[in-house]
């Protein structure tokens, strides 16, 4: 299957994905609270990052250590405002985003089966979702790992730091998200977690595909969304309101493109 013809089948199945508005508002919600969930984890991390700035520069040592004489360190209204609502910012915009995180990655597991699309049994939508994101944690561990023991290394040699800091952890980055993606598919086809780990099966999988056709068409459909959703954020005032509404679709879309290029390549290997 061609790349067009490929986006072409998926957005006619994100188009026929549910019979009523109520089901793609749900999804909208979905994202609109993990994007709120994102907006409060990031503006909490920005507050403890100013909070720590500010306690190690030179002025404000000095303040501190005035403060420390007169036995008034830390009780300023103002600082220990700003320090409890960057905590409270940081995790309750960790939980919304995990969260609604989980939810519509289950969601991307029916879309991964194919057939109509539904919004019922949301306690298997989250644990398939909890499972997909383990499944693609466990893929990403050799990269973490081999990234740490990079690190250690000289760093300072620019050759080891180009070479070995550089272009052996992308290359291994790029392996381990390709074959995971591939894992989550199979798993939500078989709906069995072991089938994600059949890693001889997925290396035939993405060779009968093709790794560079399957690296260039993920390139490709990745610029194509970022681009889409660039010219959305370009739209004064409504641009994050349109983006989160176009979500759910540009999310059935890419979902459904990976589940068409999995399915092409399965005949050759199940023969």
């Amino acid at each position: 299957m061609g790349f067009s013809e490929n986006i072409q089948n998926s957005m006619e199945y994100a188009n026929h994905a549910f019979k009523s508005f109520g089901s793609w508002f749900v999804l909208i919600l979905l994202y609109a609270v993990m994007f709120a969930g994102t907006v409060m984890l990031i503006l909490g991390t920005i507050f403890m990052l100013a909070t720590l700035l500010a306690v190690m520069t030179p002025a404000f040592s000095s303040a501190v250590d005035s403060a420390m004489m007169t036995g008034s360190m830390m009780t300023d209204p103002a600082f220990a405002i700003l320090t409890s609502v960057s905590i409270v910012l940081f995790i309750l915009g960790t939980i919304v985003t995990i969260l609604a995180g989980i939810f519509i990655y289950g969601f991307m597991m029916r879309v991964y089966r194919g057939g109509e699309l539904s919004l019922n049994n949301w306690g298997k939508m989250f644990v398939e979702g909890i499972l997909a994101m383990i499944i693609l944690f466990i893929y990403m561990i050799p990269y973490i790992v081999i990234s740490t023991l990079v690190a250690l290394g000289p760093m300072d040699n620019m050759a080891y730091l180009i070479i070995v800091g550089m272009i052996i952890p992308i290359i291994i980055l790029i392996i381990s998200i390709m074959v995971g993606m591939m894992g989550v598919i199979k798993f939500a086809k078989e709906e069995k977690f072991g089938a994600a780990f059949h890693v001889k099966e997925l290396f035939s999988l993405i060779a009968n595909i093709g790794w560079l056709r399957y690296l260039g068409y993920w390139i490709l459909l990745g610029l194509i969304v970022s681009v889409a959703e660039l010219v959305l954020l370009c739209i004064p005032f409504a641009g994050c309101i349109l983006l989160v509404a176009a979500m759910p679709f540009i999310m059935i879309v890419t979902a459904r493109f990976f589940a068409n290029l999995y399915d092409s390549a399965l005949p050759a290997v199940t023969e």
